[in-house]
C-alpha cells in the first residue's frame, strides 16, 4: 500500500521530555498539593488549556490554585516550572523530517497535543543552535491542539488533519509514543506505530 504521508507526534518523538523536572520545579516554588496533578496531561484545565478554551493567564491562575503556589510566585517562575519538561530534540531528528519531506517526497505533519507556552519556550529555547525561528519549515503543516482545538485522542484531531490536507487515511503513518493515541489513530483508518524519542526512525527512510 502506497504510503504517502507521515504524521508525527512532539513530546517524547520528536522532542525530549522529562515531566518529572516540572514536578520538581513547582515543588521548588512551594507547590503543596503537586500529586494532585500526577496524571495532569488529562486533568480538565490542562485539556482546556490545551485545546485552546482557555488563556495563559487563565492557566496559570488555575494551576496555582489545583496545586497550592505561594502568591510571591511570579509568572516567569511559573512558566519556568512549567516548561522544565522540556528537553531537547535527538540529533538529527528535525534534519530527518526534512529529508523525509524533501529527498523522499512524503507529505510529513506534525500533531502535537501542547499549549502556547510550551511552544513560545520550544520557539525560544530548544531551536537554538538551529537556523529556524519555528517548527514550520522542518513539516509541511504544524498542528497544534491549542490551535486547531482538537486534541488526541479524540478523532476530532485526527479527521482535521485529514480534511485539512486532503488526506486518505490508509495512505498515512501515525507515530506518537502514547498507544491510546496509536489505537486512535487506527480507529479512524490511518496506519499507526508507537515510538518513542530513543527510537531510530531511520526505518522511514525505506520507501513503503
Amino acid at each position: 500500500m502506497s504510503l504517502k504521508a507521515l504524521i508525527f507526534d512532539l513530546g517524547n518523538v520528536l522532542l525530549r521530555l522529562d515531566q518529572s523536572a516540572t514536578a520538581e520545579g513547582f515543588k521548588g516554588l512551594g507547590a503543596t498539593s503537586f500529586p494532585t496533578l500526577s496524571q495532569h496531561h488529562n486533568s480538565t484545565v490542562i485539556v482546556d488549556f490545551e485545546t485552546g478554551k482557555i488563556s495563559p493567564t487563565e492557566f496559570r491562575t488555575a494551576i496555582r490554585t489545583t496545586i497550592g503556589l505561594p502568591d510571591t510566585v511570579t509568572d516567569t517562575q511559573f512558566d519556568a516550572a512549567w516548561n522544565a519538561m522540556l528537553l531537547d530534540f535527538p540529533k538529527g531528528r528535525l534534519e530527518l523530517m526534512r529529508t523525509l519531506k524533501n529527498d523522499f517526497g512524503y507529505k510529513v505533519f506534525l500533531l502535537s497535543n501542547t499549549n502556547s507556552i510550551h511552544i513560545e519556550y520550544i520557539d525560544k529555547v530548544c531551536l537554538k543552535g538551529y537556523e529556524e525561528m519555528t517548527l514550520d519549515p522542518f513539516f509541511d503543516k504544524v498542528y497544534y491542539s491549542h490551535g486547531i482545538g482538537a486534541r488526541k485522542p479524540s478523532k476530532e484531531a485526527f479527521e482535521f488533519i485529514l480534511q485539512d490536507q486532503g488526506l486518505v487515511a490508509r495512505e498515512c503513518l501515525f507515530l506518537d509514543d502514547m498507544p491510546e493515541n496509536v489505537e486512535a489513530a487506527k480507529a479512524c483508518g490511518l496506519q499507526a506505530a508507537q515510538v518513542d524519542a530513543e527510537t531510530d526512525l531511520g526505518f522511514l527512510q525505506l520507501r513503503f
